[in-house]
């Protein structure tokens, strides 16, 4: 009667007594893995977040500052438009020249509002960075 050997009572030749089994390799490339992914998620969603609050202070800012300045800016268009008409101007011809003057501050005070949003994203680029990171240390480990 011959008998087999069993594989888990006799440790093969390859496999040394103070190495892991593949099986906890496995096992513990799932775990970190499990990790590393929760981990990227909560780095995302910081980023995010980060993002938006900027983007909403920054268009906040920009709505009151706007309103104010409108308001402001009407009486001094009214101001502008009379101290026009006392250089002998119709009042028509008064308000085309302030109006024209008041389009062209308009037109500069957006430009410089839309610059002060476009450096806002909402990518979350170290998360992006990161998971390549992850993902070539993944192909390393693989190999």
């Amino acid at each position: 009667m011959s008998q087999r050997a069993n594989p888990s009572v006799f440790p093969s030749p390859a496999q040394g007594a103070g190495e892991p089994s593949i099986g906890d390799l496995i096992g513990s490339l799932a775990r970190d893995t499990q990790s590393l992914v929760r981990q990227e998620v909560a780095l995302a969603k910081t980023e995010l977040n980060q993002s938006v609050s900027r983007i909403v202070s920054g268009v906040v800012k920009v709505a009151v500052a706007g309103s104010v300045l409108f308001a402001g800016f009407l009486v001094l268009v009214f101001a502008a438009v009379a101290g026009v008409h006392q250089l002998d101007y119709s009042w028509m011809v008064s308000a085309l020249i302030v109006g024209g003057v008041a389009l062209v501050i308009g037109l500069i005070l957006l430009l410089w509002a839309k610059s002060n949003l476009s450096g806002a994203s909402l990518a979350p680029t170290e998360t992006i960075d990161t998971l390549k990171d992850d993902r070539d240390w993944a192909k390393g480990q693989m190999r």
